[in-house]
Formats: C-alpha cells, sequence, structure tokens
C-alpha cells in the first residue's frame, strides 16, 4: 500500500470518531436541539475557459423531520483561475416555514475560494459575502435584510484511485448588518463522504452536520444527502 493511502486508511477513522465525539459532547451542553433532514440535487456544467455553473435545489426539515423548514432554487456560477483560487457569484430564491405559511426571501453572494494540496490532503479557504431579503418583513424593520460573511475552512482526502472521498470542515456566520452586526450567529461542524461513480458523472454526498446556534434557537443535528449530476 502507498504512503498516501495508508494515511488516508489512519485519517478517516479518527476524523470521523474526533467529530462524532464532539458532537456528542456538544448535543450533552446543549440540552434544547433538534434533528433534520437536507436533501439536495445539483446540476453542474463545465463552459469554456475556467468558467462553470450549477443549478441547486434544497429542501430542509426540521422539528425531527416532521416539518419541512425551508426549500430553495439556486443558481451559481463558478470561474476557477488556475489550481489555488476559484470565484463565485450566485442567487437563492427560497421559501422559509412560518407555522402558517412560507415567506419568500432572496439571497446574493459572491465570494471566494483558496486551496492547495498538502501530500494526501486537500486544505480550502473560503469567504462569502451573502445578503438575504426577508420579503414579508416591513420595510426598514429590524431582520429584512440580514448580511453574513461566511468563512469555512475545509480539509479533504485526495487520495487517487480513492472509491470516496472523506471531507471535514467548519464554518463561522458573522453578522455584518442589523442588530447583531459584530456577532457570531452559527457555527457548522460537517463530516461527510462524496463519492462518485459512472466516470465522475456523478457523484453521491452524505454527511452529518451539527450546527451551533448563538441565540434562543435549539441547535440542529442535521444529515445530509445530496446528488450530483456533472454534463
Amino acid at each position: 500500500m502507498c504512503l498516501k493511502m495508508r494515511l488516508a486508511s489512519r485519517f478517516c477513522p479518527l476524523v470521523f470518531l474526533s467529530f462524532l465525539s464532539f458532537a456528542s459532547v456538544a448535543a450533552a451542553q446543549h440540552k434544547d436541539s433538534d434533528f433534520g433532514v437536507w436533501g439536495s440535487v445539483t446540476l453542474k456544467k463545465q463552459f469554456v475557459g475556467g468558467f462553470s455553473g450549477s443549478l441547486n435545489c434544497e429542501i430542509r426539515s426540521d422539528s425531527n423531520v416532521s416539518n419541512i423548514a425551508l426549500w430553495w432554487i439556486n443558481p451559481e456560477l463558478k470561474y476557477k483561475f488556475n489550481d489555488y483560487f476559484t470565484a463565485e457569484i450566485g442567487y437563492r430564491y427560497s421559501n422559509v416555514d412560518r407555522s402558517d405559511y412560507y415567506e419568500q426571501a432572496h439571497r446574493w453572494y459572491t465570494g471566494g475560494t483558496a486551496g492547495m494540496d498538502w501530500g494526501p490532503f486537500r486544505l480550502t479557504w473560503r469567504e462569502l459575502i451573502e445578503q438575504i431579503y426577508y420579503t414579508d418583513r416591513p420595510e426598514g424593520s429590524s431582520g429584512r435584510v440580514v448580511s453574513y460573511l461566511r468563512t469555512r475552512l475545509g480539509i479533504k482526502l485526495n487520495v487517487e484511485n480513492m472509491p470516496i472521498d472523506p471531507y471535514f470542515d467548519v464554518e463561522n456566520f458573522f453578522h455584518i448588518s442589523d442588530y447583531r452586526a459584530g456577532e457570531v450567529g452559527i457555527m457548522r461542524y460537517t463530516a461527510g463522504l462524496r463519492i462518485p461513480f459512472g466516470g465522475g458523472m456523478h457523484t453521491l454526498n452524505i454527511y452529518y452536520r451539527y450546527q451551533q446556534y448563538f441565540t434562543s434557537s435549539p441547535d440542529d443535528h442535521i444529515l445530509g444527502l445530496g446528488y450530483v449530476l456533472s454534463l
């Protein structure tokens, strides 16, 4: 077995055991928690040069999978400058559950991802600025427009001929507008597996996510399931 495969075989169990231990401790410390399932389908297309586009549809449940909390449609455009940096811009049309109806929301975002290979690993750092506009709230009211700076650090195995791609990332949502400006709103911790098949044309993404809120909202334990079709 080559060095990269030996490192991979040691890295995977260590990351997932550490992550599950963290999630168990976090759940014990935060009595109020919820469980949901998030499912998504994404269509990707490579264009000329470094341009690529995607269309993502996602639906999210909460209240222990008894309620549809959110669903959206999200077109996105990316440009890959080189192996180290990619820029992105996108728009998301969402429907958010408000108990007795669904509120429409518009989200715009732009950002970039820097990445580098380190042995058998791929390290990434993404910065994203996004603004969410909620349509049913009075003009000028608190919470009508919410803006975040999102910082995500990630690590994944990048081993040739390996049938799965394990990854782990942590993401911070930092408020840059509204009455909570300057505060951390959400922390996300995600461990997952991407499983390519069909010559890389298809990819399944399975992950567990612990989402911590710095408000009275219950923290989330999430099972995520995604499918990507690359054209």
